[in-house]
């Protein structure tokens, strides 16, 4: 299991439930989960064979930035 960590530009309590449903069934993760603060959005997700980029391409393609943090 493979568990990565990316910054978001997400703000919004709802967008966060919304995208991390999408992302679980598309990417089949075991785990999408959104930490939103007033100063950053931060998204835990965790399953088998995952490709960082193609997770930042799926945020992105929802209207949002989204990188991996080391």
């Amino acid at each position: 299991m493979k568990a990565l960590t990316f910054k978001t530009s997400i703000k919004s309590e709802k967008d966060a439930l919304n995208i991390a449903n999408l992302l679980q069934n598309y990417f089949t993760l075991k785990r999408a989960d959104f930490e939103l603060s007033e100063r950053s959005s931060v998204l835990y997700v965790e399953g088998k064979n995952l490709i960082p980029k193609k997770i930042e391409q799926a945020i992105q393609l929802f209207g949002y930035r989204c990188r991996l943090l080391l």
